[in-house]
């Protein structure tokens, strides 16, 4: 028993406190689980995610499906709790769920996944830059019309419109 630790495979031993005398023993029922394994509670506390997003990647097949104890819990490799900060760590680049899920597979399968995430990386690039070049448009909008809206007497104004025309006359 020494590469399990006690908590998910049953044994039976007995203790007592003279274990000359078998009538005082008890039975003793101990629950082992390999050490390398954690339980689904615990990836999600070390990575810093629910117990539900865990599922919800097992479900998107980000995580491969974890063995299960005796008593059906899910137990996964310490390679789980990496894999998830790798997926933590991509959607932070702005990749999505699926084109993490696009570069775990190619790992998976022996492929390099190097020339797919700078690929990635370009077409996030210039899409966060076309984003950049709208909100600065409507930024100088926006300022323009705050600043028109201030020179008005809003306090006695009656507002126009459908809704409020301040927000209608933007273009």
């Amino acid at each position: 028993m020494d590469d399990l630790d006690l908590e998910d495979r049953w044994h039976s031993t007995y203790s007592s406190a003279d274990r000359s005398h078998r009538e005082t023993a008890q039975k003793v029922t101990l629950y082992a689980r390999p050490v390398n394994t954690l339980k689904v509670g615990q990836v999600a506390a070390e990575v810093g995610v629910s117990v539900q997003t865990l599922h919800y990647y097992e479900r998107l097949g980000l995580l491969p499906k974890p063995n299960r104890s005796a008593a059906n819990y899910r137990l996964y490799s310490p390679e789980a709790v990496r894999r998830v900060r790798f997926i933590k760590k991509a959607k932070t680049l702005g990749l999505t769920l699926e084109e993490t899920k696009q570069i775990l597979d190619l790992k998976d399968h022996g492929r390099e996944p190097c020339r797919k995430v700078a690929d990635l990386g370009e077409k996030h690039l210039q899409e966060i830059d076309g984003r950049l070049t709208r909100l600065r448009a409507y930024r100088r909008v926006l300022a323009r019309s705050v600043s028109t809206w201030h020179k008005e007497n809003l306090s006695e104004r009656h507002c126009a419109g459908e809704f409020c025309d301040l927000i209608e006359r933007l273009p």
